[in-house]
């Protein structure tokens, strides 16, 4: 073998940071641009270590950091192994509980807002969607943005514009999370009230922060073919040219299976594949897991496949299999139907997943009764599956598939099901009933 499987353990040793290093690692890998003003006791270590912050990503995954002690931000250019297409920015509300992703709508109106701040980095909330909804009926026509009406014209109804403007909040909402810009007021009063006013600051140095690429306009591509931007827009994707080096070759190999064991919560282990053939080697599991403890990160290492977990929490918000709420024991419920089935590998749908968990529902007319309708067992399930796939226990859907498939993380728990009826009246029933007998770990996301 060429390249990193001739690496000693005391050159790979040398790839340790200490706990100061890599406190700021984990911040990073759960917040890719971390502020002054989010926690300036972590960008004060981050404007400390930042040569060594900088060497560590780059020959650990490839990932360019770039750290601006003036501007008070941090920001690290990350690729994914896989480009993300199932995943997006989390919208995190005061006054709901939990978090959704942000639908495309969200994500096309932030983008819109960036543009319209960077022209003008003080406006209000209302100007700023005046220009929009202007911008969009100039492009809606041919398709190259959506229909943006925020305000119900005559004889139309409320829900649309009501559903726009929410969507604009939450554009906002997103940029507020990454210390982007400022308001005068709570941003919650713009959704509550439409016709409520707010004072918006941006700064611009952030605005530059947040594009991991030059201007479209800048570059040779074709903007009327997506498929032809990756040698453009993410060189690190793209097919190498055949005179490449093996040493090349054993770079990109590096930097693709330490990005999946940083940023994925179970990573398949198959000879068959260039992720699969690094971490079976001895410098490479010595690499990766020394790059998972860099970052406070546990490997727990199977024949076929590794368990990453964040037992601190430092880099992920994703818990599991910790049950709180109906949607994380329903979660743990489908797991247990899903590991006693005949082929637990087998793909599973999300109708049959709702038929397996309106069994339980039926069984058990106290739990969970705000999903006993008709559809209530399909949202149940959507929710439960996503879960499951955050905590790297089931592959989302592709296009060429429609159906979840289960990875070897399914046969690592032990799941017990309490019904409560069976318990004599004094037992209470804690997280042990409800789910697997080890102890709780927190998945990577």
């Amino acid at each position: 073998m060429l390249g990193d499987e001739f690496l000693s353990p005391d050159i790979v040793a040398e790839s340790s940071v200490d706990h100061e290093c890599g406190q700021v690692i984990a911040e990073l890998l759960r917040n890719p641009l971390l502020t002054q003003d989010a926690d300036p006791d972590l960008f004060r270590l981050a404007t400390l270590y930042d040569d060594e912050l900088v060497r560590w990503f780059r020959e650990m995954t490839g990932w360019r950091l770039e750290v601006h002690p003036a501007d008070g931000v941090c920001r690290l250019y990350k690729r994914r192994r896989v480009p993300p297409c199932d995943r997006v920015p989390l919208l995190v509300r005061q006054q709901r509980a939990g978090r959704r992703p942000a639908s495309p709508l969200v994500l096309t109106l932030l983008c819109l807002v960036c543009e319209q701040l960077w022209r003008n980095p003080e406006t209000s909330f209302n100007d700023l969607q005046r220009d929009i909804t202007q911008t969009c009926a100039t492009e809606a026509a041919e398709g190259k943005l959506p229909q943006f009406q925020p305000v119900a014209q005559a004889g139309e109804e409320h829900a649309r514009a009501n559903t726009h403007r929410v969507a604009l909040v939450d554009a906002v909402r997103l940029l507020l999370k990454w210390h982007v810009i400022k308001v005068d007021r709570p941003i919650d009063i713009a959704e509550q009230d439409d016709r409520a006013d707010l004072l918006i600051s941006a700064r611009r140095e952030r605005l530059i922060a947040l594009q991991a690429c030059p201007s479209p306009t800048l570059l040779n591509i074709d903007l009327t073919k997506p498929e032809t931007h990756i040698e453009s827009l993410c060189s690190d994707q793209a097919e190498l040219p055949e005179h490449v080096s093996m040493r090349e070759h054993e770079r990109r190999r590096r930097h693709l299976s330490l990005r999946a064991v940083l940023d994925d919560p179970g990573v398949p282990v198959d000879s068959s594949h260039d992720v699969g053939r690094y971490l079976t080697s001895p410098a490479g599991r010595r690499r990766a897991t020394t790059a998972a403890a860099a970052a406070g990160l546990v490997c727990v290492i199977r024949r076929d496949w590794w368990t990453v977990a964040d037992p601190e929490g430092g880099t992920t918000e994703c818990e599991f299999p910790r049950v709180r709420t109906q949607e994380q024991q329903a979660a743990l419920v489908l797991l247990y139907e899903l590991a006693h089935r005949q082929d637990p590998t087998a793909p599973i749908s999300v109708e049959l997943a709702a038929a397996l968990l309106r069994k339980h529902l039926e069984q058990a007319p106290w739990w969970a009764r705000r999903y006993r309708g008709q559809r209530g067992p399909g949202r149940l399930a959507e929710i439960a599956c996503q879960q499951l796939a955050d905590a790297g226990v089931l592959a989302p859907p592709t296009p060429e598939m429609n159906s979840w498939q289960p990875t070897s993380a399914i046969h690592l728990w032990s799941i017990r099901i309490i019904n409560p009826q069976q318990h004599h009246s004094s037992s209470v029933l804690d997280e042990s009933d409800l789910g697997p007998v080890s102890k709780s770990v927190r998945a990577i996301r």
